[in-house]
């Protein structure tokens, strides 16, 4: 299956996305780490998923070749969800499915809730930017995981130091996914972007992370329209099933899905499985 590379105007910023096959819409929305883009994230998935849909894959605003901020810093979350909003309406995209990893997941979550009748469908896949804290001492082993995980301010600095933090994300790390991160951690220095988390990592305390969507997302989960599945892996030290199971407490309209040989980027470490799962779901939609 081809897949292009396109580049669209989308709320004032040049934005690269990839896009494949026809039909319903499906936009994927990749995480917020460093190197990580809709390519590094999705290039497993998008062919798969392109045989039955229309897939837009995004760089999301600072990542990949995307436009940074006019401002020149880290967009969060919260924000980052405008720019989605602004791709959507660049490419006359008046409803479709939205599939989101990691801080992704949050997005199309919010998404579905700031526009009921523009998504029918939200996959969120192993996002500690949308499950809930589980309290207490049961944060511990995966708030330690994920300092270890995201290390920017001391395990980013050469391109060696990355991959051996990176390397904890997936349980596979085949060969075709590490040449993408090695190119894109290059691209991530030249273009500034690890500077750019390094300012956000310092001003950003531990406790704010989970606070965004314990505000803005989790008590209105109950209102979403949008069917919701909840994909996870069984073995991400980041993002336990244990917090996924938190959030279907939240979220008891929602199905679940665990991915149990699979870390943090379980479409790569179990891609057939995983794009099986997204086909046969989002196919029950139609």
């Amino acid at each position: 299956m081809h897949v292009d590379e396109r580049y669209v105007i989308a709320g004032g910023l040049r934005t690269r996305y990839f896009e494949a096959g026809s039909g319903p819409t499906v936009i994927l929305l990749h995480g917020s780490s460093l190197a990580i883009d809709a390519w590094s994230t999705w290039h497993l998935t998008i062919p798969a998923l392109a045989k039955h849909y229309r897939v837009l894959a995004p760089d999301l605003v600072g990542f990949g070749l995307t436009d940074v901020a006019a401002d020149g810093h880290h967009v969060p979350r919260l924000e980052r969800r405008h720019h989605v909003a602004a791709f959507m309406d660049a490419l006359g995209v008046a409803r479709c499915s939205l599939v989101g990893h990691s801080e992704g997941g949050f997005i199309a979550a919010m998404l579905a809730l700031d526009y009921p009748g523009r998504v029918s469908n939200v996959v969120v896949a192993s996002s500690g930017a949308t499950a809930p804290r589980l309290g207490g001492d049961l944060d511990r082993a995966w708030e330690s995981a994920a300092a270890q995980a995201y290390d920017v301010l001391g395990g980013c600095e050469t391109e060696e130091a990355f991959l051996r933090t990176n390397a904890a994300l997936s349980l596979t790390n085949p060969p075709t996914f590490i040449d993408i991160m090695k190119e894109n951690y290059r691209l991530a220095r030249r273009r500034g972007q690890l500077e750019r988390f390094k300012d956000a990592a310092l001003l950003r305390g531990d406790s704010d992370y989970t606070r965004v969507q314990e505000e803005h997302l989790l008590p209105f989960l109950g209102e979403m329209r949008a069917r919701l599945l909840l994909a996870w892996s069984g073995r991400d030290a980041t993002v336990p099933v244990s917090r996924g199971l938190k959030l279907l407490e939240r979220a008891p309209q929602a199905d679940m899905h665990v991915f149990a040989d699979a870390a943090h980027m379980l479409m790569i470490d179990r891609p057939r499985a995983f794009n099986a799962m997204l086909a046969m779901w989002l196919g029950a939609a139609s």
